[in-house]
């Protein structure tokens, strides 16, 4: 059954009151107290049992959590943000592999969600990836959530660190001539800015016009 706008709205400012008493928890040491919390969370916010949703893929989750329709990320960014506190909770366990899901679910669903902002991205929301991004330095990303994250950085005008996306996703997939044309349509892009917003976010022009020219002859090779 669809949520109420108002229902998601009550259920966003209490969720912030809820992660600060969770990390209170977790700061603490009350990891019982915290793991009581966190699965009473899933099944009232999601509908869901905790395990289902590190269990379900990550298409599922993003279709379910209502990004059907452009815009509409709120539940989405509350799944990520409990999916972040049970990885942290793991995390502190020691179960790292079970913390790695959590954090990469938590990836692919908010970043998701924010590329399909029609306005922008909010530095709340920002900082909430950055800060995600830094859990996962820890793990191997797959190639899936690099793609996004390519996007995702290119969308916030961080153009170093796109770049940075793309080649790593060109040194998994050196040969798949879509990601080659994809880079290159990236370069293409940056071409139309101006030279100041090429520098605010940390690729200059001469370093896009190498970056096209290195992937116009890849493609000429492929």
């Amino acid at each position: 059954m669809p949520y109420s706008q108002d229902y998601v709205k009550r259920m966003i400012e209490q969720f912030g009151e809820f992660l600060l008493a969770l990390k209170q928890l977790l700061s603490e040491d009350r990891r019982a107290e915290a793991r009581e919390q966190l699965d009473l969370a899933y099944r009232e916010l999601l509908g869901m049992q905790p395990q289902f949703v590190r269990d379900a893929p990550d298409d599922y989750l993003i279709l379910t959590t209502g990004m059907a329709q452009v815009g509409d990320t709120n539940k989405s960014i509350v799944l990520g943000d409990l999916l972040i506190a049970d990885g942290d909770w793991h995390a502190l366990a020691g179960e790292y592999e079970v913390a790695q899901t959590c954090y990469l679910k938590a990836a692919n669903i908010l970043i998701e969600a924010l590329l399909r902002q029609p306005f922008g991205v909010a530095k709340d929301d920002i900082a909430r990836v950055d800060e995600l991004i830094e859990k996962l330095e820890h793990f191997d990303i797959p190639y899936a959530t690099r793609e996004r994250l390519f996007r995702y950085h290119e969308r916030v005008h961080r153009f170093a660190d796109a770049e940075d996306d793309l080649y790593q996703l060109l040194d998994a997939a050196p040969d798949d001539v879509s990601l080659i044309e994809a880079g290159i349509a990236f370069y293409e892009r940056l071409l139309g800015l101006k030279d100041h917003e090429l520098l605010l976010g940390g690729l200059p022009r001469d370093e896009v016009e190498a970056g096209l020219a290195e992937l116009e002859a890849r493609l000429g090779d492929a």
